[in-house]
């Protein structure tokens, strides 16, 4: 039965008003509701299964985050591979000003909701920053190492990471 109850899932604008609801409930950190809005959704996106995640990992549900975490990796590459072609060129890399570089590196991990306009090199940082976290819970120290190299070791929260392994 889990947490849906007998819910049944929703589709079209019931499931765009859910995954919103999800949204606002991720912001207010209700967990559990976000998690069973996204569920009745019924949406099979990176954005539902990364917001999935998100939820699970913060009521320490770390296997289950990981999974839905590569299941939105997945998702975006299989959604980005959808959209490129002849003819579709994709939007450059955005530079923020300094002071937001800056801060975003000195973060910690990120509790904010992915949303489907999200760039998908945003979106896949968001991915890959919470899959370390997830895989560093998992004892997983290897794919820690693995996503930070990706990531360029940018981001403080998981060079610390990094130093917890190699103690």
């Amino acid at each position: 039965m889990g947490l849906m109850g007998n819910a049944q899932p929703m589709a079209g604008a019931d499931s765009e008003r859910l995954f919103a609801a999800g949204v606002a409930c991720i912001c207010c950190e209700a967990w559990p509701m976000a998690y069973v809005c996204f569920e009745r959704s019924a949406r099979e996106d990176a954005p539902t299964r990364y917001n999935q995640a998100l939820c699970c990992f913060h009521v320490e549900w770390y296997e289950e985050s990981y999974r839905l975490l590569a299941e939105s990796e997945r998702l975006l590459d299989i959604q980005s591979a959808g959209i490129s072609g002849p003819g579709v060129t994709s939007a450059p890399r955005r530079q923020l000003p300094d002071a937001f570089r800056r801060w975003e590196v000195e973060s910690e991990l990120p509790r904010s909701p992915l949303l489907p306009e999200t760039p998908r090199d945003d979106a896949l940082t968001l991915i890959l920053r919470l899959r370390a976290e997830a895989a560093f819970r998992l004892g997983r120290c290897e794919e820690v190492r693995t996503i930070a190299a990706r990531l360029g070791h940018r981001y403080k929260h998981l060079e610390n990471l990094l130093k917890t392994i190699d103690r």
